[in-house]
């Protein structure tokens, strides 16, 4: 953990986030934004007409293509950021994802500081309740994918190599859930929790930012954020 003192400030500056652990956070962020508003459109296709010749009014071809992009990327993002939870030379950091008594009091702990203002203890990659929320959100995320893949694979011939995998991967979602219908409102639903939870998420990085001037949102762009000298 590198350290450098900022005397005027009285903080030191503390290197959390490597290259790999930054980049794989602004995929993640950028693919979920892509996500959300290309399957906004998906749901909702008259929000915008294609126009001029017919070979430019291919919107939802378009908006499709880009929405299975995304969602590649996502998943790619998603394994890889399990994977370093858990295997990471950096910091293992997948005991603050999972709801353990001590994680449960941490999140709460924190939780109190953004009503209190009080300044919680320093955390070098993520505090108990970013942890809780991460997993949240991981799950939704997972559920949106196995979801998407589900209503995707209609469209694919049957006797395609990739619409079997997906058949094989993803078909027990359909009937965990009663049908494609049922399937189709769950993506649907799920994707306004994650809007929600992605307003959340930004707002609390910008909070603790602001309050406890600890550079938690330039730490994702330059890898340092403060810790106050005792």
């Amino acid at each position: 953990m590198t350290q450098k003192l900022i005397s005027p400030q009285k903080k030191v500056l503390v290197y959390t986030r490597n290259f790999t652990n930054r980049l794989i956070h602004w995929l993640t962020f950028f693919s979920v934004i892509t996500l959300l508003i290309t399957g906004y459109y998906i749901g909702e296709p008259t929000a915008v007409y294609g126009k001029g010749e017919p070979y430019k009014t291919f919107v939802m071809a378009d908006i499709r293509l880009i929405h299975f992009y995304a969602a590649m990327v996502l998943d790619i993002t998603l394994l890889v950021w399990l994977y370093l939870a858990f295997m990471s030379l950096h910091n293992k950091y997948w005991k603050l994802l999972f709801p353990s008594i001590n994680t449960v009091k941490g999140a709460w702990e924190i939780f109190k500081c953004y009503f209190t203002f009080k300044k919680p203890r320093f955390y070098e990659h993520f505090d108990p309740l970013d942890g809780l929320i991460f997993l949240v959100l991981i799950v939704l995320m997972a559920l949106q994918l196995l979801t998407g893949f589900q209503l995707f694979v209609v469209a694919l011939p049957d006797n395609y190599w990739f619409a079997k995998l997906i058949h094989l991967s993803t078909d027990w979602i359909s009937s965990l859930l009663g049908g494609s219908q049922n399937v189709r409102l769950v993506h649907r639903i799920v994707e306004w929790i994650l809007i929600a939870g992605v307003i959340v998420h930004v707002y609390l990085q910008i909070a603790k930012t602001v309050i406890w001037q600890d550079g938690h949102i330039g730490q994702m762009v330059g890898g340092y954020k403060y810790r106050d000298v005792k």
